[in-house]
């Protein structure tokens, strides 16, 4: 799959679009494909962006972005509610390690948007 990282702090200089592997998903994941992220200028000064949960440096690269719209790709284990080809939006857990893609971690406020193509 491909991601835009930021591979160091800094400007735009500082994004690549490349590939990475796919994330190995777990209990209560998914994998979306994104169509759409947001990535907000306070992304860059909150601590998540720098930092893990525990406190430490976050490793780089970072993929930005934890508002995103799709379509599910994968699930994971203890995944009911939503199947492969699911349309989805939502935010994932920015303190969460990410992996090397979207993932939707457990229960995030993700919602199909079946209701809006009604």
């Amino acid at each position: 799959m491909k991601a835009i990282r930021l591979q160091f702090r800094g400007g735009p200089e500082a994004l690549v679009f490349e590939g990475v592997p796919l994330p190995h998903l777990g209990e209560g994941e998914l994998l979306v494909h994104v169509h759409a992220a947001a990535v907000t200028p306070t992304e860059l000064e909150w601590a998540p962006t720098w930092t893990t949960r525990a406190g430490g440096p976050r490793p780089f690269p970072i993929i930005l972005g934890h508002e995103f719209s799709g379509e599910v790709r994968a699930v994971g284990p203890g995944v009911s509610d939503l199947a492969e080809g699911s349309a989805i939006f939502g935010m994932n857990d920015w303190f969460r390690e990410r992996g090397t893609g979207r993932i939707l971690r457990g229960a995030c406020c993700a919602r199909r948007r079946q209701a809006a193509l009604a």
